[in-house]
């Protein structure tokens, strides 16, 4: 049958051989391609994918005949949009019984009605059809548009959460990709020099092979990605191997040859920070009808790739935004970290500047902790296999350790690196009164000496000099052993039973002068420093001392930590607590002391026991402080399951190593 030509997808099917002739003056206001009910499957080739509108102009002996073929037709094609026009007189209704749809009927024709009654019918069926069509393309935009701003919020929301730069470039790209059905692509970032002006853009990462090594180009205008690095406009190309050869740019094929790969359609976006600037570049490659459909080498030379649309470049431009402010963020996060670590490693490093002899300790005691940390999320079995520290867990650990001693700001220098019990001043101030003392015996015994001769002359005066001089050399060696004694128990070791009877005799002499005055041997001051029984610090100084953790406390509770970090505080606090009650400052219990402060104990008595010689203790060996740690376990000061995770996981030897 002849057909009338159509360019919007308009089909008539009817049987009535005389229909064309009919119609013949009215075809081009009609614009339908008519067909027999013979020639249905015509209709999806003719159309070309496009939503087919079409009418039925049957009579009624066809319609109740082949309904079921005509129903099965349409249900078998949901893109062709039908009415039913039926050759019949005004009031048939026997279509109601019939399986069509009642609403898909348009109305009744009779054979002998007027034609141009037929051409209205036939122009307002089309057009009640068209306005469905209307219906369905634009409820199918908006499902698109939604289903499009819900991937971009999703989008927005996992890039803003993402931490790993790594990933967040991954998913940077594989968003870009699946929200404009990508094939491949790549990612570019621009580095800057010094200054912060531009220097050169980065390959970082590409869909096909995440793993390639990174290369840098130029930002000028000669590459596809440099000439939207360098103008900061995007670049829609249809197929790159067809560029007229004008453009400034060029492709560079190499990486198809490489690859095996054939790039076709591209399209290149700026990533702009809030400055509008360049900050890095997405390019995407060969856009597939679906996403998820994996293309040959030869389907990707056909027209199984698509150009980008307008719609597409909006989509991935609307990515790109996103992606800058993410990777603005990352960066911002990072460099404040950054930042963050060095004032932290300065402020441990100033403090331990003020005792030179504890230097490194604070850094060692984060890395012995942070090795226990990750040796407790290692272990399967025991009290602690359902502890585990993550990533943000092991920072907060390795912040409070790195400043638990900050405190030590507010401890007085003298206290701080007191090694003796006495300070060399005060020391030299016995050791001087002492030699005065010599010289006034001296000094009493030539007087002596002179009231001899005067009375007796040289009578028996060399047996009487001889006498002074032993009288003299008895007071010596006695003055000098007070002075030996006072110097060994000033001395922080252990006091000797022996050495403290004899400083409490010293302490309760006296010396009476030349001139009459009488001079104590040693003041209640000194007595008191020199009596301590163990260590250089009386109660005042150790009280000072011990409150460092205090101090420690107030400074860092005044940083206004992150919520992944808010427990630096609380775990630097808890570091010389005991879990029997009896340590500072709170004196809390076991269950009391967090779990993360009892490690730092270990770490911390651990570094204290086999740090490098201080002047007032030697080193001990690596057995030894496991003993004086289980000691400690005994006498309930530290948990014992965890110093058995410290020493079993041996993760201290490479400290020790390192020292």
């Amino acid at each position: 049958m002849p057909v009338t030509k159509s360019s919007d997808s308009k089909f008539i099917i009817t049987d009535d051989p005389f229909f064309e002739g009919k119609i013949a003056d009215y075809s081009k206001k009609i614009k339908a391609k008519v067909l027999t009910l013979n020639e249905l499957d015509q209709i999806e080739s003719d159309s070309n994918g496009r939503i087919a509108k079409v009418l039925f102009y049957i009579s009624r002996y066809e319609l109740e005949t082949k309904h079921h073929e005509i129903h099965q037709f349409l249900k078998n094609h949901p893109t062709i949009m039908s009415n039913f026009i039926v050759r019949a007189p005004i009031d048939y209704t026997g279509y109601i019984a019939l399986n069509i749809e009642e609403d898909l009927f348009f109305t009744n024709v009779p054979d002998d009605a007027p034609l141009i009654f037929l051409v209205k019918a036939l122009a307002n069926a089309f057009t009640s059809l068209q306005m469905v069509v209307d219906k369905f393309e634009l409820q199918k935009r908006i499902n698109v548009s939604t289903n499009e701003i819900s991937k971009l919020t999703k989008i927005g929301i996992s890039l803003a959460n993402e931490k790993d730069f790594t990933k967040l470039l991954r998913d940077i790209l594989n968003s870009a990709r699946e929200i404009s059905n990508s094939d491949s692509g790549s990612l570019y970032l621009v580095e800057k020099d010094e200054r912060g002006n531009p220097r050169n853009l980065r390959f970082k990462i590409s869909a096909l092979d995440l793993n390639s090594d990174e290369f840098i180009l130029p930002i000028n205008k000669k590459s596809i990605a440099g000439y939207v690095a360098f103008t900061g406009k995007q670049l829609n190309i249809p197929n790159v191997y067809e560029l007229s050869g004008k453009e400034e740019y060029k492709f560079n094929s190499d990486f198809d040859k490489m690859s095996n790969y054939y790039s076709k359609s591209m399209l290149v976006v700026p990533m702009k920070d809030h400055h509008d600037e360049v900050v890095g570049v997405i390019q995407l490659i060969n856009r597939k009808k679906n996403f998820q459909t994996k293309l040959t080498l030869e389907e990707m030379k056909t027209n199984s790739i698509l150009e980008y649309d307008k719609y597409s470049e909006e989509l991935v431009m609307a990515v790109a935004g996103q992606a800058a402010v993410a990777i603005q963020n990352n960066n911002l996060v990072h460099d404040i970290e950054t930042l963050f670590e060095g004032f932290v490693t300065a402020s441990v490093s100033a403090i331990e500047s003020r005792d030179p002899t504890t230097s490194g300790h604070s850094f060692r005691v984060a890395q012995y902790t942070v090795g226990l940390a990750e040796s407790v999320n290692a272990i399967q079995t025991g009290r602690f296999k359902d502890v585990h520290f993550n990533e943000s867990q092991v920072k907060e650990i390795r912040y409070a350790s790195l400043l638990h001693d900050f405190g030590k700001v507010g401890v007085r220098e003298k206290v701080l690196v007191k090694a003796k019990k006495l300070e060399d001043y005060e020391l030299d101030l016995i050791r001087w009164r002492f030699q005065f003392i010599l010289k006034d015996v001296e000094a009493k015994l030539a007087q002596k000496k002179i009231d001899y001769l005067k009375k007796h002359g040289n009578n028996g005066y060399p047996e009487f000099e001889k006498s002074i001089h032993l009288e003299y050399t008895l007071e010596k060696e006695k003055l000098e052993e007070m002075v030996r004694v006072i110097s060994e128990s000033n001395e922080p070791s252990i006091l000797e039973e022996g050495n403290s009877n004899f400083l409490e005799e010293i302490s309760k002499m006296s010396y009476h002068t030349t001139d009459g005055s009488q001079l104590n041997l040693l003041m209640p001051k000194e007595f008191g420093f020199l009596s301590i029984r163990r260590g250089s610090l009386d109660f005042d100084e150790r009280r000072e001392i011990e409150s460092h953790v205090e101090h420690t406390f107030q400074f860092l509770s005044k940083i206004p930590w992150t919520r992944e970090l808010k427990m630096v505080p609380a775990i630097a606090h808890g570091h010389h607590e005991k879990l029997n009650g009896s340590g500072y400052p709170r004196g809390l219990s076991a269950v009391e002391i967090p779990v993360q402060a009892k490690m730092m104990a270990i770490a911390d008595i651990f570094d204290a026991l086999t740090d490098q010689d201080r002047p007032y203790k030697k080193a001990v060996p690596l057995e030894r402080a496991f003993d004086i740690l289980k000691m400690e376990v005994r006498d309930q000061h530290i948990d014992g399951d965890l110093l058995d995770i410290f020493i079993g996981s041996q993760s201290y030897e490479k400290i020790l190593h390192k020292r």
